[in-house]
């Protein structure tokens, strides 16, 4: 009896894994000779993102938002929706051999204040059938970030000052302004590896000091995805001649590194 039970017992296990498995192949969408499965996951890496008033930071890391595009081995649109609709379009069956992935959000400029281009693409081989293959998208910004911040103790030395940026491929012979009371940061398009960024402050002294308008010239690396800060304060000799020098520091996200870059104004 104890024996008979036993087998019972066993060939009800095997009923129900029959079963499930039965209902896994069931789920899983079966394939022609010559084909494969793809499934594929897409991350957001923006890091360099600050509240600011202009840009939504909210609608960059938020994934669902993106478009998401699929080619076959012969350069074939497969798929391209937004990301949101992806898990019910997974798996996505392809022919055997090579596939690319590409997902985007946001407008690319060469230089804007209040949006950018976010992208991300992956290349991949399905080699058998039915393999199924998984390809993970992390998207990140095509520019990089840069902001300025004038010490409030340049108002006692001087009427005006800004700092404008040149130099990226993107801009060409354009150039971009920070003015003294601006307040929203430059996203500003760099190609592959970073550029150098140069820059050119210029200072304005008040009426009551025999003084010109004076420029002086720096540069900084700027890699894609990276914030740098730029900031700028005066610094008073205290000797009767009044000299007064600029205090130029780049923050790179949290972490500061000085130019190696003397700003003296002269005073007439």
């Amino acid at each position: 009896m104890k024996k008979t039970k036993i087998m019972q017992g066993f060939a009800l296990l095997f009923s129900l894994a029959m079963i499930s498995c039965s209902q896994g192949f069931e789920n899983e969408p079966q394939v022609e000779n010559g084909y494969g499965r793809l499934n594929l996951k897409l991350s957001s890496n923006t890091a360099f993102l600050d509240e600011t008033r202009a840009v939504n930071e909210e609608s960059y890391k938020n994934t669902d938002n993106y478009t998401v595009v699929v080619l076959d081995n012969k350069g074939n649109e497969k798929m391209n929706c937004k990301y949101s609709e992806v898990p019910g379009k997974m798996p996505l069956i392809l022919p055997i051999g090579s596939y690319t992935v590409k997902a985007f959000y946001g407008t690319e400029h060469d230089a804007s204040r209040d949006e950018f281009y976010v992208y991300g693409e992956d290349q991949g081989i399905i080699q058998g059938d039915p393999e199924t293959v998984s390809a993970d998208i992390e998207c990140t910004p095509t520019c990089g970030r840069i902001s300025v911040s004038f010490s409030p103790e340049m108002d006692g030395y001087f009427s005006d000052y800004n700092v404008s940026f040149t130099g990226t491929v993107a801009l060409g012979e354009n150039s971009i302004k920070w003015e003294k009371n601006d307040t929203e940061p430059w996203y500003v398009k760099l190609e592959q590896g970073g550029e150098k960024v140069s820059f050119t402050i210029t200072v304005l002294a008040k009426d009551e000091f025999t003084a010109k308008e004076t420029t002086k010239k720096g540069t900084f690396d700027l890699n894609r995805n990276k914030a740098y800060k730029i900031n700028v304060s005066p610094v008073y000799s205290g000797t009767e001649t009044g000299d007064v020098s600029l205090n130029i520091t780049v923050d790179e996200t949290t972490n500061d590194k000085p130019v190696d870059i003397e700003v003296p104004v002269d005073w007439l």
